[in-house]
């Protein structure tokens, strides 16, 4: 049963298409039947992957920095090291919060995937074909995914069990009620955004995930699938604010204004406690879930990568926003199915380096989400039939901006 919820919960680090929280039902054990993965042989725990988290971030990073084309002041640039750099603290935090045994364990994990999933967004952004970037970032997601969904406090309850409780209940009308009013601000702006594909194709995930998360049923799996959902929703708006053209501007940041009252993690009811033996206790990794780095490097490295990622001017002044949705505008990796290509981040049949998410990869926010074209979800809610395949979306919460979190 494990390995089910693991799948149903966590199938999204494949590209950029959506997850979907999986709602248990008639079909769930043919989803989880043709969404089964072969265990590696591999086995990390939490310090484990949190390293290799660490390196993979180290490594990408080095890459980035010796790409002139990647210069971080260069503004269509900016997002992308922005988002790096709020995965960066992330990590540190959740390293420190490992230690003391502390939430920020927890929380950093849930920022960084946030922060992973805007990355994937912002990656579009620099045209960038660097496959040393792009594979190393798919390690960085696989990692962060495994963290998130095998050692977060959500985890814990998953193994817990039982029913909802009255505050899990009012948490969970909560989320409802705030994807109502996601909806209504992605209705005013479908129009503005008809003329630029990759937006809308954007808005229209978002769309697809609130109408997904609005007909789950009142169930443990389904609460906990929609919390991981939410941070990939996290890192949709943040990601697609560079997108936005100057006219209406202002309009989107009311939408991009919701995302600081999701919660990062889930919160317990006391007096319940988290076990941190859970924290030593290894998970298997699937195939296509690799995590190893393909380099030796030193804790040296990973320090000044982090430092230089940490460093980075990160501000946009309006005008380089200006020029940055100018620019995506008349981008022509996106062609007229909303389609990027395959030097995009989120083409997941790209086996070549060009896709930052990984098709093959394994965590996230669940199976996935719905269907891509934005409308309301309304194929079968128990199973997997919905939303045609697994899902592209990437692992689970990273670490919005810096201005983002919780």
């Amino acid at each position: 049963m494990k390995i089910v919820i693991r799948i149903l919960l966590c199938f999204a680090l494949a590209g950029f298409s959506i997850a979907r929280a999986v709602s248990p039902g008639k079909d769930l054990a043919k989803t989880a039947k043709t969404m089964q993965k072969a265990p590696s042989g591999k086995k990390a725990n939490a310090k484990t992957l949190l390293a290799d988290s660490k390196k993979a971030l180290a490594l990408m990073v080095k890459a980035a920095r010796a790409d002139k084309g990647l210069d971080p002041k260069t503004p269509k640039n900016k997002p992308f090291w922005k988002s790096t750099q709020a995965v960066a603290k992330s990590l540190k935090k959740a390293e420190k919060g490992l230690a003391a045994k502390s939430d920020d364990f927890q929380k950093g994990v849930a920022e960084a995937r946030r922060g992973e999933e805007q990355l994937k967004v912002d990656w579009q952004l620099t045209d960038s074909k660097n496959k040393e970037v792009i594979d190393n970032s798919k390690k960085l997601g696989h990692a962060v995914a495994l963290l998130r969904t095998e050692y977060s406090k959500e985890a814990a309850r998953q193994k817990k069990g039982g029913d909802l409780t009255e505050e899990e209940k009012a948490n969970f009308a909560k989320v409802k009620a705030q994807q109502k009013e996601l909806l209504a601000k992605i209705k005013k702006l479908e129009a503005q955004a008809k003329k630029d594909k990759a937006l809308e194709k954007g808005l229209g995930k978002m769309q697809a995930q609130a109408n997904h998360i609005l007909k789950e049923p009142i169930t443990l799996a389904a609460y906990l699938a929609t919390l991981y959902l939410l941070d990939e929703q996290y890192g949709l708006i943040r990601g697609y604010e560079y997108y936005v053209d100057k006219p209406w501007r202002a309009d989107y940041l009311l939408m991009v204004g919701l995302v600081p009252t999701y919660d990062v993690i889930y919160t317990w009811e006391a007096p319940v406690v988290y076990d941190w033996a859970l924290v030593d206790v290894p998970v298997d990794i699937y195939v296509g879930e690799d995590v190893d780095v393909s380099e030796p490097v030193s804790d040296a490295d990973v320090d000044s990568e982090d430092d230089f990622a940490a460093d980075q001017p990160v501000d946009m002044p309006e005008a380089e926003q200006d020029q940055v949705a100018d620019n995506e505008d008349t981008d022509a990796d996106v062609d007229a199915d909303n389609t990027p290509d395959d030097d995009s981040m989120d083409d997941p049949s790209d086996d070549e380096g060009g896709d930052m998410s990984d098709d093959d990869g394994g965590d996230g926010g669940g199976d996935e989400a719905s269907d891509d074209d934005g409308g309301d979800d309304s194929g079968d809610d128990g199973g997997g039939d919905d939303g045609g395949g697994g899902d592209d979306g990437g692992g689970d919460d990273g670490g919005g901006g810096d201005d983002g979190g919780e």
